[in-house]
C-alpha cells in the first residue's frame, strides 16, 4: 500500500479527529502517501505531519442532505482519477455514504466504528443503510469486542479489533499525586450521551463533605445552558467550571486529582485514555460499547460504576477524594495504559491491517 485516502466528515476537534490527525501523521512518516479528505471545509484542530494533504469536498462549513449527492459523486471521481490504493472511512455519519458511493470503482473500503453501533448513526435511515451496505464492504476497525459482536459473524471475520493511538511522547510529564489539586475533571461534547447531569448531580452530593474540592468539565455543545443552569440551580456555580473547549486536554488536566467518564455509551474514549496515561485515578461509567472496559481492570488501575447511577457515582467520588494514598495506587496502575497505547506501535497495527485488505 502507498497511497491512502481518509475519508471524514471534518476536522474538528473530537475523539474521531484525534485519531486521523495522529493515524495520518504516522502513515506519512512511514511513507505512505496520505490524502484526508473532508465532507466540507473546516480548520484542523490537531496538528498534522506536513506529508498529509487535506482536501474539503464542498466549501461549505455544514454538510447538509441536499450536499451528499455532489459531494460524494466528487469523492467517487476523484477515487476513479486518482487510485488510492485504500479508502479508510470514519466515523459512522460517513461510513455508509462512502462504501455505497465506492461500489464499482475497483478500489477497497475499510470503515472504522467509532460509537456504540446500536445508538450510532442516530438515524434509522442509515442504520437501515448500514445493514444493506456493509456485507459489501471488505475491510472493518472497531474499538471493542463488544462493539464488534453486534455485528454478523461475516463482517467479524473481515473485521479487526484495534486500540486508538495516544502520542505519549507527546504528553506532559505526570504530575506526584502530592503535587495534584483537589479538582475532578471531565472532558466531552456537551451532549446527551456523556451524562454530564449524572457527574454534576454526583459532584454536587460528594462535595458537601469535601469543601476544598472543585469539578472542571471541558467541552461545548447543546446541552451547555442546561447544564449552567443545573449547576446554579444546586448552588454550585462557585465550584463547578465550564471553561469550553481545549486542543491541549492532557495539559489541562495533568494537575487534577480525579478524572470522570460519565457517559451512557462510548466507544473508546481519547479523553479518558489520556488520563490514564498521565497517571490520573479515573472513575467511568461501564457503558456499552466497552470502551471504558476495555482499559479499565476494576479496583485495580481505575473504577467502574453501572450507568446512569447517581449513588454509585456520588460514592465512587467519595471514596476517592477522601483516599489519598487509593488515589495514588489507581493512578500508578494506570500509567502502565501507555505502553499499550503508543502511537507508533499502534499505527503499525493500523497500517498492518489496512495493507492486508489492499493486497487482497
Amino acid at each position: 500500500m502507498k497511497k491512502l485516502f481518509i475519508m471524514t466528515h471534518n476536522l474538528k476537534g473530537g475523539g474521531c479527529e484525534r485519531v486521523i490527525s495522529i493515524l495520518s501523521s504516522r502513515f506519512a512518516q512511514m511513507g505512505l502517501d496520505v490524502t484526508i479528505l473532508t465532507e466540507h471545509a473546516s480548520p484542523c484542530a490537531y496538528a498534522l505531519d506536513p506529508g498529509v494533504q487535506v482536501r474539503a469536498l464542498s466549501e461549505g462549513e455544514r454538510m447538509g442532505a441536499r450536499d451528499i449527492l455532489p459531494v460524494y459523486t466528487k469523492l467517487r471521481r476523484l477515487v476513479k482519477g486518482e487510485r488510492p490504493d485504500l479508502v479508510l472511512a470514519l466515523p459512522e455519519k460517513v461510513n455508509v455514504w462512502t462504501v455505497l458511493f465506492l461500489l464499482g470503482t475497483g478500489v477497497p473500503v475499510v470503515v472504522s466504528e467509532r460509537n456504540d453501533p446500536k445508538r450510532h448513526p442516530p438515524s434509522r435511515v442509515k442504520r437501515l443503510l448500514r445493514r444493506l451496505v456493509y456485507p459489501l464492504c471488505p475491510g472493518f476497525v472497531f474499538q471493542t469486542g463488544m462493539q464488534a459482536a453486534y455485528f454478523s459473524k461475516a463482517i467479524q471475520s473481515r473485521g479487526r479489533v484495534l486500540d486508538n493511538p495516544l502520542e505519549t511522547e507527546h504528553l506532559p510529564m505526570p504530575l506526584p499525586m502530592e503535587q495534584r489539586e483537589n479538582t475532578v475533571v471531565a472532558a466531552g461534547r456537551l451532549n446527551g450521551q456523556k451524562n454530564f447531569p449524572l457527574l454534576i448531580t454526583a459532584f454536587a452530593r460528594a462535595a458537601k463533605a469535601f469543601p476544598d474540592w472543585k469539578l472542571v468539565i471541558y467541552g461545548e455543545g447543546e446541552e451547555e445552558t442546561a447544564l449552567r443552569s443545573l449547576i446554579q440551580t444546586l448552588g454550585m456555580e462557585e465550584r463547578i467550571c465550564l471553561p469550553g473547549f481545549t486542543t491541549t486536554l492532557a495539559e489541562q488536566i495533568n494537575g487534577a486529582g480525579i478524572f470522570v467518564l460519565s457517559s451512557d455509551f462510548e466507544g473508546l474514549p481519547n479523553a479518558l485514555m489520556e488520563a490514564m496515561a498521565l497517571g490520573l485515578p479515573v472513575i467511568a461509567t461501564d457503558c456499552p460499547a466497552g470502551g471504558p472496559k476495555a482499559l479499565i481492570q476494576p479496583n485495580e488501575n481505575g473504577i467502574l460504576i453501572p450507568v446512569g447511577d447517581a449513588d454509585a457515582l456520588t460514592h465512587a467520588l467519595t471514596s476517592l477524594m477522601g483516599d489519598p494514598a487509593r488515589r495514588k495506587a489507581l493512578g500508578n496502575a494506570a500509567l502502565l495504559l501507555k505502553n499499550r497505547l503508543e502511537a507508533g506501535a499502534v499505527a503499525e497495527k493500523w497500517r498492518e491491517y489496512l495493507e492486508q485488505i489492499a493486497d487482497r
